[in-house]
């Protein structure tokens, strides 16, 4: 059976994807796989073949029996609807997708996070493909302080971006204040099993691959969202009981700062969060791995 694998912009979905698709190479079938160039060299190190073509016109040309998208792409799926042949699709966390649906979803989300369940969607672990990590002590090393992770700092130069790496700044402030270990993490590529181990909180801005390296982990979340998507997402993490959403209005004011810390404590310190996270955690455990979804892909062609 032929294969190919589209991605999109993001590299967490990218990171996904590429988990499959090594399952599906190791049980004997053709693979390839098409994304950004900024994916590559990932790529080629999990040990898949990347499409260097646009996957339009690779998938004209190659003909897949199979295609495997990222749904929140245009171009991956105008691609997949174009094949003519089966399609797979990850469903989206907070942002919906592209029509027209894939024949199967694959839903990476845990039943509790997920605010509108799609019914046939098979479940699977919410797992990315990460490279062996470099030696990190400071995260490694024993620490006497609980440690709290913030990542998705704005790095643009529009006033939205600039308002927004301010806010992030306040949050390392109050995390700082209260006495905790602060790793701050740049980028959107991590080695998520490495800096979660020792970790209580992550904060973020609702992105999807941070929300299931968290849950994962079993790792409570402070939410500060970057749109209305990411915003309902976290709103539902908080209903959940895994962690706390905060917009901007809420952390205006004079007593923003007292407010944040006092959030920040609850979450690191007491609370119903830790509980319920590391419960998330075991829930995800138990939940398929990629290898599961083997023998379902193959059987679309039977």
């Amino acid at each position: 059976m032929r294969v190919l694998f589209a991605a999109g912009l993001g590299m967490p979905a990218a990171l996904r994807l590429v988990l499959l698709a090594r399952e599906l190479q190791a049980a004997g079938h053709e693979v390839r796989f098409s994304g950004p160039a900024r994916t590559r060299n990932r790529v080629v190190r999990a040990g898949l073949v990347p499409v260097l073509a646009g996957p339009r016109q690779f998938s004209r040309a190659w003909r897949p029996d199979l295609v495997v998208h990222d749904p929140l792409c245009p171009r991956a799926t105008a691609m997949a609807a174009e094949s003519e042949v089966p399609t797979v699709g990850y469903l989206p966390y907070a942002h919906p997708p592209l029509a027209p649906a894939p024949t199967v979803w694959i839903d990476p989300c845990p039943p509790l996070l997920r605010e509108r369940p799609q019914p046939g969607a098979w479940q699977v672990r919410g797992d990315a493909y990460e490279l062996p990590p470099r030696p990190q002590p400071h995260l490694t090393e024993l620490s006497l302080l609980p440690r709290v992770c913030v990542t998705g700092i704005p790095t643009g130069t529009r006033p939205e971006d600039r308002r927004r790496a301010r806010l992030f700044r306040r949050v390392a402030e109050g995390v700082e204040s209260l006495g905790l270990q602060l790793v701050v993490l740049r980028g959107d590529d991590h080695p998520w099993n490495v800096v979660l181990q020792g970790s209580v909180v992550v904060v973020h801005s609702g992105d999807e691959g941070v929300v299931y390296a968290a849950a994962r982990h079993g790792v409570s979340q402070l939410v500060l969202p970057a749109g209305e998507a990411e915003r309902r997402a976290g709103k539902h993490l908080q209903q959940a009981g895994v962690g706390v959403c905060l917009t901007d209005d809420e952390l205006r004011g004079a007593s923003s700062m007292l407010r944040l810390r006092f959030h920040i404590a609850e979450l690191v310190n007491g609370g119903r969060a830790l509980p319920a996270a590391a419960q998330l955690g075991r829930t995800v455990a138990a939940m398929p791995r990629p290898a599961d979804l083997v023998p379902g892909i193959e059987a679309l062609l039977r």
